[in-house]
């Protein structure tokens, strides 16, 4: 038999867990010394990056000057029905040089299925961008 006590906890950690599962995922920005510097303008990196995704089959759903934000779609799937990753990337001019930071967010549904495309992001905007 479970006590008042027991029953109160199990009942807290439900609703935090349900709580923390309807909480948006706000981006953190990685580290600086995880990052790749490229010797181009940013709005050459931006371009690049733009690329990437696109032949990455990512949608951009958000897009600044200095980041970008975007979901891998898997064939047949559109950006509001998806379940797949979401890719970061921050565009950081330096005096002669960009910062590019990338980040990826995996979703909970079909995790096992889904990969962090960091590398294959900045390796692909080497591509483009040489």
């Amino acid at each position: 038999m479970i006590g008042p006590l027991k029953l109160a906890v199990l009942f807290l950690f439900g609703l935090f867990t349900v709580a923390g599962c309807s909480w948006p995922n706000f981006p953190v920005e990685p580290a600086p010394n995880t990052g790749t510097v490229f010797q181009k303008t940013p709005e050459e990196v931006q371009a690049a990056a733009r690329n990437t995704l696109t032949k990455l089959s990512f949608a951009i759903t958000k897009e600044t000057g200095e980041y970008i934000e975007a979901v891998h779609l898997k064939p047949g799937e559109t950006v509001k029905d998806n379940q797949g990753e979401m890719v970061y990337i921050w565009i950081k001019p330096r005096e002669s040089s960009v910062l590019v930071l990338t980040h990826t967010r995996l979703q909970a549904a079909g995790i096992a299925k889904q990969k962090s495309w960091d590398q294959q992001i900045i390796s692909k905007m080497m591509e483009e961008l040489h």
